[in-house]
Parts: structure tokens; C-alpha cells; sequence
């Protein structure tokens, strides 16, 4: 007799839903080489990255996660939906969530328009990529200023002769010495405590509160949009859309909705629509959504 599938969480209960996954583990070899360029402070361009940018280690995290995630749905009931952030450590992520997908027989939806270059060249343009699951939503980004919340151990070697202003490294020193002082370990955990006052030396960077009330509330309009886009189409399955980002823009969000200071690497917050309010749920705790 074919086993039944587990039945462990809401998103096998067979409803529409949104599941955010943070990429895997990565070497974040784009900037890396932009700040020690000529052009430290030059911004990011999705379609100039580094790749592949995952690491073995980060390789192997997502083949996991993802044999797990699919290990609680069901082919027969459900087909998935995969968009991602424009950096390639989420899109490589989201393609061997991707791959991982078609191996067990789950229809995939493919986007009319991937709107990346990476996509189309590694994912036959499954993937969508949105800007608001992006790091930078408004293509605004200085390589240099990016780093700052990296422990400095992480920071790429900046080639301070090239940038051209001169009060920027001063400003900048400040700035770190703050990190220094108290460094929590992560990118996250430093942008969450300290991005506040590291704002006072460095106004050009945003907060995590300020991403809160922007970025983060654009992403639930998003999350629900999807939903209700997805009940509208009328499948006999449930979509699942896959959305994988970043935690800058959760890091207050997680504290506010769950108590929680972080999300892993692969780890996944589900999003469902409950009564027309958008239900979260995160490392066994849930939450309505405002």
C-alpha cells in the first residue's frame, strides 16, 4: 500500500501559501571583489555577479533543506511557484530547491518573464526575481557601505586609495569601531542592534526599522497578493510559492512577530491566508499578520 503523506504543518493541509527561505550558506564573493576594485563604492549589478556563489557547505545545506521541504508535499496535490531576490546566492539556492522539486515529480510554474540573467542561464528561467525580496528594492546600493554590519573578519579588504571620498574612511572607522566593540557574530544580528546608531555616522545607510515599515510591510502586500492570485487561477492543486531573500529586512519583523533574533541559513517562515488575515508561522510559533 503507497504510504500517506506527513501531515506535520499548514502548509501540507492542502491550501495556497507563501514559504520564505533564506538562502544557503554563501561566499559572497561579488562584493569581495567589488571593494577591492578600482571602484570600491560601486553599487551592485545583478547581471555582474560572481558565480557560482555557494559553497560546498552551502550546496549541501540547501540539497537538505530542500529534500525535507519536499519530503511534506505531495506531487499529486501540489505544484510550486519559485521567485527569489536578484543576488545569486538566492537564486543558486532557489535552483536547487528547483532541481530538487523536479526530481520528485512536483510541476514547477514558469514565469512568463524570469527578469534575471542568472535565472535564465542556470534555471531555464523558472525562477522569477523580484526586486523587493531583493537587498537593494530601489537598485541603490555602495559596495563599501554594504559590509559594514559584517563581522570584520568578513568584510572584504576595501581599497581605500580608490575611493574618492575622503571623508567616507573616516566615517567609516567610526562606524566599524562600533561593531568592534560589540560584535554579535553575524550580519543580522549586528544590523539589528546597531544599525541605529551606525545611522548617526553614516546616514546613506537605511535601519532595520525603517526596512520594517517599507521593505518588510511591501513583502506581506506581496505574500498576500500571491495568495489571492494563486485561490483566482482555479488549479485543482495548491500553489506553493517559494520565495527565497534575505534577513536584513526580517530581522525586526522576527523579534516583533516571534521573539526570534534571526533566521538560519535554508530556514523557512510559511505564510497562509486565515479568515483574510495573513497567518506566519516560524520555528513552531504562530502569528497573525496585521
Amino acid at each position: 500500500m503507497e504510504k500517506e503523506p506527513k501531515i506535520n504543518s499548514e502548509k501540507e493541509k492542502g491550501k495556497d501559501s507563501v514559504d520564505f527561505i533564506r538562502h544557503s550558506v554563501s561566499s559572497y564573493k561579488t562584493y569581495g571583489k567589488i571593494v577591492s576594485s578600482d571602484n570600491p563604492t560601486a553599487q551592485f549589478n545583478p547581471d555582474e555577479q560572481v558565480t557560482p556563489d555557494l559553497p560546498e557547505k552551502g550546496i549541501e545545506l540547501a540539497k537538505q533543506e530542500a529534500e525535507k521541504y519536499f519530503a511534506e508535499l505531495d506531487p499529486q496535490k501540489d505544484i510550486v511557484f519559485f521567485v527569489s531576490s536578484n543576488e545569486a546566492r538566492a537564486v543558486e539556492t532557489a535552483n536547487i530547491f528547483r532541481q530538487t522539486a523536479h526530481k520528485k515529480g512536483f510541476e514547477v510554474v514558469k514565469p512568463e518573464h524570469s527578469r534575471s540573467k542568472l535565472s535564465d542561464e542556470i534555471a531555464e528561467g523558472e525562477i522569477r526575481v523580484l526586486q523587493n525580496l531583493s537587498i537593494y528594492p530601489d537598485d541603490e546600493s555602495n559596495s563599501v557601505l554594504d559590509g559594514i554590519f559584517n563581522p570584520p573578519a568578513r568584510r572584504g579588504k576595501v581599497n581605500w586609495e580608490a575611493v574618492k571620498d575622503t571623508e567616507l574612511k573616516a566615517r567609516y572607522d567610526k562606524a566599524s569601531a562600533i561593531i568592534e566593540a560589540d560584535d554579535r557574530g553575524s550580519f543580522g544580528a549586528n544590523f539589528a542592534v546597531h544599525s541605529e546608531a551606525i545611522k548617526q555616522i553614516l546616514p546613506e545607510i537605511t535601519t532595520a526599522e525603517e526596512l520594517y515599515k517599507t521593505q518588510f510591510q511591501n513583502l506581506i502586500k506581496l505574500l498576500k497578493f500571491g495568495i489571492e492570485k494563486a485561490k483566482k487561477v482555479g488549479l485543482e492543486k495548491n500553489i506553493k510559492i517559494m520565495a527565497f531573500g534575505h534577513e536584513n529586512y526580517l530581522m525586526l519583523a522576527l523579534e516583533k512577530m516571534f521573539q526570534e533574533d534571526g533566521i538560519k541559513n535554508c530556514e523557512v517562515i510559511h505564510f497562509s491566508e486565515v479568515e483574510d488575515k495573513v497567518k506566519a508561522e516560524f520555528r513552531g510559533k504562530e502569528t497573525n499578520i496585521k
